[in-house]
Order: C-alpha cells, then sequence, then structure tokens
C-alpha cells in the first residue's frame, strides 16, 4: 500500500513537469526564487548512448517555483549536471565558467545546475552574483543526488563540486570530482565525453 501510495505521489508530481503556475513559498523564510527556468523538452539530433549507467527515474523540483519536472528530460539532449551549493567556494568559483561555457555552446549541450542541500535564498544570492541564467534544480533533502550517488558508484553530495556528463537517452557516462572546472576543462570533458566539441 505504501509503495502504491508513493507511485501515486510521484505520478502526479511528473504531471506537474515544466515548471509552470504559481510559485508556492519557499519554505525558508524567503520569497520564492526566480531567475534560471526550469527544464523544457529539448531535441537532440545525437543517437541514444548505449554507455554508462542509466539516470534515476524521479521527480526533482524546479528551483525556479516550486514544481517538479522529471528526471528523464535531463535525457533527451547531450546534458552536464553540476552539482553545487553556495556553501562551497569551489562551486562558486566554477559557476561563472559554466556560464560562459553555456554562451559559447549555443545549445549544442545544455547545463543544468543542481542545488544540494542549501536554502534557497543563499542559492539565489549566488545566482543573481554571478549572473547565472541556465536552468536550475533544488535538491535541499538530497534525494535526488542521492540517487545519482546510487546510479554512479560513488557519493556525489558528499564532495561538490560534482559534474555529470549525460549522453543522449539518459545515460550518465562521466562523473567528475576534483578541483573546480575552468572553460577549457570543461570543453575537455565535453568533446572527451558527449563527443561534441565547444569553440573558446
Amino acid at each position: 500500500m505504501k509503495r502504491l501510495l508513493t507511485g501515486l505521489v510521484v505520478a502526479a508530481l511528473l504531471a506537474l513537469s515544466g515548471c509552470t503556475g504559481d510559485a508556492p513559498a519557499s519554505g525558508d523564510g524567503a520569497a520564492a526564487p526566480t531567475g534560471p527556468p526550469c527544464l523544457t523538452p529539448v531535441e537532440s539530433p545525437a543517437a541514444a548512448s548505449k554507455d554508462g549507467k542509466p539516470l534515476p527515474a524521479m521527480a526533482v523540483k524546479c528551483f525556479d517555483g516550486g514544481r517538479y519536472v522529471d528526471a528523464a528530460l535531463l535525457g533527451n539532449t547531450p546534458t552536464i549536471l553540476n552539482l553545487w551549493g553556495s556553501y562551497c567556494e569551489p562551486c562558486r568559483t566554477e559557476l561563472p565558467a559554466f556560464q560562459r561555457f553555456v554562451t559559447a555552446a549555443g545549445g549544442k549541450v545544455r547545463v543544468v545546475g543542481v542545488v544540494v542541500k542549501d536554502s534557497r535564498s543563499a542559492a539565489q544570492s549566488v545566482i543573481d552574483d554571478k549572473k547565472l541564467t541556465f536552468p536550475m534544480l533544488e535538491d535541499r533533502d538530497q534525494q535526488f543526488s542521492i540517487a545519482l550517488s546510487q546510479a554512479v558508484g560513488k557519493p556525489v553530495s558528499s564532495a561538490l563540486p560534482a559534474t555529470l556528463f549525460v549522453a543522449p537517452g539518459g545515460r550518465i557516462v562521466h562523473t567528475y570530482q576534483g578541483e573546480a572546472l575552468d572553460e577549457e576543462k570543461i570543453r575537455a570533458l565535453t568533446a572527451g565525453y558527449l563527443g561534441i566539441e565547444v569553440p573558446a
């Protein structure tokens, strides 16, 4: 019975995909966040990859308004997932590099931020300060990052920043955890694991 109820709740959440509608209160005393939009379906000309680990099937909260989106949308185009938090200095260091990379990529690859275990107000401050425009998901309870950790076989939320490269078809083909990334390293990893060349 518990599984049935859980399934019904997830199904209801997935029905809200697209992150539209009135935003509820943020839950931490701050106004609902604004800024980068949530995920929208994107058609990819690339063939689906059979390599790597599959993305977890679950609903993930949009940062921009409290709705939920199907994590499977992350697999419909080459995607880079960047897990970060305002409390993480290397995260704040590399976020502008991701923003510049997004501009240079011109839609050939999608970057999605995942705000992990952070307050909305603190994360919103970073988004505003760094002028970030790429989509953001919210993972305050770490359910998504824990599911990602299980998928790739190593913890991704306990050592931020963490960057996952997702090939078309929803397969995680590489996980990077280390020093803050710069544009050159992001381009090299994108070319190496997603087969996409992004000009400098």
